[in-house]
């Protein structure tokens, strides 16, 4: 028998296999270095430990920007979301992840930041974040303030068969609502959707 805690092992381990990457997340909160110790007690891919190294990296340099004082993080945000960002390769999509890390750890906007985002997040592509983007500066546009596949093509010079299949996985992450004019179909930034850019703000 043992009086250590589970995981306590495995954080050990893990302080020892990615040094770099534990450090930076302690200097911001001990609660994301125990639970960064979980996540990893068991080996990762070397490419995992770089892309998780990155995004603390990049998480301490923008709560530094801010001089943001800090706060410990729920797990049910913290394990997800770790997770996800060591899986992440894509740069426009760490940087997404960056922020909403930084956002859930800074007292002011902690508040911000829901589980369900994570959750969200996972689902998007890096075409569908930067359309997310695009529907929200159409929505100060009052001309403009439906979503429109063929609008998207000319903004972003790309398909428009591509702009609507963005559109359809953002309708299932929730970030777009669909709704019926006679018989055709348009699409409007939901709720959930403005609420997931605040949270991921710079």
């Amino acid at each position: 028998m043992t009086d250590k805690a589970p995981y306590e092992g495995a954080i050990e381990e893990s302080a020892k296999a990615a040094s770099k990457a534990l450090d930076l997340v302690k200097a911001s909160s001990q609660q994301i270095a125990d639970v960064y110790g979980i996540l990893i007690g068991d080996p990762l891919h070397a490419a995992r430990h770089r892309r998780l190294d990155a995004t603390t990296r990049r998480t301490q340099e923008i709560l530094r920007e801010r001089d943001a004082k800090t706060t410990e993080l729920p797990e049910q945000i913290a394990i997800p979301l770790l997770e996800a960002a060591q899986q992440e390769s894509r740069t426009e999509m760490q940087e997404i992840w960056a922020r909403l890390l930084a956002n859930a750890m800074d007292t002011d906007r902690a508040a911000d930041v829901r589980p369900e985002f994570v959750a969200a997040l996972q689902k998007l592509q890096p075409l569908d974040a930067l359309l997310l983007q695009e529907a929200r500066a159409l929505v100060q546009n009052p001309n403009q303030a439906t979503v429109d596949p063929k609008i998207f093509a000319d903004r972003l010079s790309i398909r428009e068969t591509l702009a609507a299949v963005s559109i359809e996985n953002l309708v299932i992450a929730r970030c777009l609502s669909r709704h019926l004019s006679g018989q055709t179909d348009y699409y409007r930034l939901a709720g959930f959707g403005i609420e997931l850019l605040h949270a991921c703000r710079p």
